[in-house]
C-alpha cells in the first residue's frame, strides 16, 4: 500500500525577472511503499509570478536545477524524517542558486 508523506511548496527566495517580480519555489511530493519498504521523493524548482495579472503562473530559468526523484529504502517509521532532510536539502540548494540581483 502506498501512502503519501509530503506535498509541499516552499517559498525560498525572490527574484525580478526583466522587471517583474517572481519567487523562487521548490516543491516536493512523497510516497512510500509499505509493503516494499520504498520511499520516493519528487522533487523540482520553478519561479512563480508576483503581480496579480500573472498571479500563480509558473516559470523554469536555465540556473535551476532540474527535477529529480529520489529513492531510499527505508521503513515507515524513518520516512517523514527522511523526507523532511531530502526536502530540506533541496530548499536550500535552490536558495544557493538564486543569482545576484
Amino acid at each position: 500500500m502506498i501512502h503519501s508523506l509530503l506535498d509541499t511548496t516552499r517559498v525560498v527566495g525572490h527574484l525580478d525577472v526583466v522587471g517583474e517580480p517572481f519567487e523562487v519555489c521548490a516543491e516536493a511530493t512523497a510516497s512510500h511503499d509499505r509493503s516494499a519498504n520504498g520511499l520516493t521523493v519528487n522533487l523540482c524548482a520553478f519561479l512563480r509570478a508576483m503581480r496579480h495579472d500573472h498571479l500563480g503562473e509558473k516559470a523554469t530559468a536555465d540556473w535551476l536545477p532540474a527535477p529529480e526523484i529520489v529513492t531510499e529504502h527505508v521503513d515507515i517509521d524513518e520516512a517523514h524524517g527522511l523526507t523532511d532532510e531530502i526536502f530540506a536539502s533541496w530548499c536550500h540548494r535552490v536558495a544557493a542558486l538564486i543569482p545576484s540581483p
